[in-house]
């Protein structure tokens, strides 16, 4: 990460300098020297109207890269492994491709009207483009040895699809969305100049005009901005999902951490709390809750100290919440292998240092609360108690994955109630939609524990009704989430790009289940990080871009 910062940095001063040169040889009001067009800047981005052009434009790219991807990269992994597809869409694909689909934006405008959605569209198609023939391409390449060797070994339809199939046409796909990033920023300069008053490309249009040069540049650093954000965001993102490309050999794998060899003191001390509380499996249930926020902003109007407070409620919450687990579970945790190395069974944190944690999370999650107002600190003990007490129903009922639902299942309540004042039944429905949400994945995730919680006495379902009836039941609640989700859309009058995300979530939680079996636990974390994570995030979007777009 340093790193990274420190070569943008570097690239930024070649850059400023070579740009100094050439305005002082210039001399023209039309290139201005580049410390006033930076103060320029750095005064813009304290105003609010920068930033809503900002929000505009980065609201129309992303909506537009989700899109396409969602449209693209299957059809291209389909089109690539289905010969009798690809003889009939590839001669289609073929002769579009050419097609300059810049030229397409009046069409676009007497389609989809002078919105957002003409202009999404529009990026979404030519990104489309390029994604669809990187994968079919990627997956066409796929040497049929590897095909031969997983038939050889029984795999199925859906094995090939996830062990072969779909780690070969990532690569391709991601490719194709970085290097269409640029792209993706250039076709919205274009379209944000015609038929709209927000975005990057109508504030570098309007200053251009006005002749005003000093914010024209300030236009363009906000574009830059936003394609090096979208860069890095698409970068991560393919690290997250493609792992194994950045792996290059045992000697990487066995070399230290770099958590103790590079980071600060006080960064080791946070990776390790992290680590106990397991901060990473926050984006389960924050983004419900944030998607409660922007829901909220229907009835009363958010400001960012509320939405500050919000998160920083959920994150001390979740945090005393898992302390007090790792606490109380610690003898059980001992004994367990699949937990034996956790900070708090290592002795990496002590009892005392996790007792303190835990009551310094506690302190902050009620400074937030008072801060959110009276009727939030009233609540927030209450919530707290029901936090806690989750941690003790394994030792006595087999319903303990319900009550976790129903616990974190009070986030998206508090979110609205932080913001609102008060409560509305409809809300309710988000709720009951985490709580089955979260339940039905902790059934799956206990699925692992079998055997333990049988040998030393703890209750679950797994453990009481048997892997498959739970798997069962796990089924079923997802699909109460499905409907929950789909009632919200009825309840609040949320448009189609809701119900697209919606469509994604479903597909998701087809391949969750698909993925863990009763036979078959190898590929529960994947199911239980890496799917749940992108279920609560589209849901989040899906929120957001309705609310923004509509």
């Amino acid at each position: 990460m340093l790193k990274s910062v420190l070569r943008y940095g570097c690239a930024v001063l070649v850059l400023l300098t070579a740009w100094e040169l050439l305005s002082l040889a210039l001399s023209s009001a039309i290139l201005p020297a580049p410390e006033e067009a930076v103060s320029a800047f750095a005064g813009a981005i304290k105003g609010p109207v920068f930033w809503a052009h900002f929000r505009a434009s980065a609201v129309r790219v992303l909506a537009a890269m989700t899109l396409a991807w969602i449209g693209a990269f299957p059809l291209g992994i389909l089109m690539g492994s289905r010969p009798r597809w690809d003889a009939w869409l590839a001669p289609l694909l073929f002769l579009t491709y050419p097609v300059p689909k810049i030229v397409l934006l009046p069409i676009m405008l007497l389609i989809f009207g002078l919105g957002d959605s003409s202009k999404i569209m529009l990026i979404a198609l030519i990104l489309g483009y390029q994604i669809l023939v990187a994968t079919r391409d990627g997956v066409l390449h796929i040497h049929p040895k590897y095909l031969d060797s997983v038939r050889s070994l029984g795999a199925n339809r859906r094995q090939i699809w996830f062990e072969v199939l779909l780690p070969a046409a990532l690569p391709h796909g991601f490719t194709a969305l970085r290097l269409g990033t640029g792209t993706a920023v250039a076709v919205l300069f274009f379209a944000e100049s015609f038929a709209t008053r927000e975005g990057l490309g109508y504030f570098i249009m309007d200053a251009w005009g006005r002749l005003t040069y000093d914010q024209m540049f300030t236009g363009i650093f906000g574009m830059s901005l936003l394609g090096v954000l979208l860069y890095e965001l698409i970068n991560h993102l393919e690290k997250w999902c493609c792992a194994w490309l950045f792996v290059t050999g045992p000697a990487q794998r066995a070399a230290p951490h770099p958590v103790a060899t590079e980071m600060p003191m006080w960064l080791q001390h946070l990776h390790t709390y992290g680590r106990l509380i397991k901060f990473s499996h926050t984006i389960f249930a924050l983004p419900f809750a944030l998607a409660a926020v922007v829901l909220a902003q229907r009835v009363q109007p958010l400001t960012w100290p509320t939405l500050g407070w919000i998160v920083l409620a959920l994150a001390a919450a979740r945090s005393a919440a898992m302390g007090f687990n790792r606490l109380v579970d610690a003898r059980f945790d001992s004994i367990n292998p699949r937990t034996a190395q956790r900070p708090s069974v290592t002795g990496t944190i002590s009892h005392g240092a996790i007792i303190a944690f835990i009551t310094f999370s506690s302190l902050v999650f009620g400074l937030s609360a008072a801060a959110l107002g009276t009727i939030c600190l009233v609540l927030a003990a209450p919530c707290l108690a029901v936090l806690f007490f989750y941690s003790y129903t394994k030792r006595f009922t087999a319903l303990s994955h319900l009550v976790l639902g129903f616990a974190i299942g009070l986030a998206p309540i508090g979110a609205w109630i932080a913001v609102t004042g008060g409560l509305e039944g409809r809300i309710l429905l988000l709720s009951l939609a985490l709580m089955t949400y979260i339940a039905g994945f902790d059934i799956l995730y206990a699925c692992q524990d079998v055997a333990f919680d049988r040998e030393i006495g703890l209750h679950s379902l797994p453990a009481r009704w048997g892997v498959p009836r739970a798997l069962a039941l796990s089924t079923l609640l997802h699909a109460a989430t499905f409907a929950l989700l789909f009632g919200l859309y009825l309840a609040f009058g949320l448009g189609t790009i809701y119900l697209a995300a919606l469509a994604a979530i479903g597909v998701l939680l087809i391949i969750e289940h698909q993925l863990v079996r009763p036979d078959h636990f190898e590929r529960i974390q994947i199911a239980f990080f890496h799917v749940n994570s992108a279920i609560s995030i589209i849901l989040l979007l899906g929120v957001w871009l309705d609310h923004h777009l509509y």
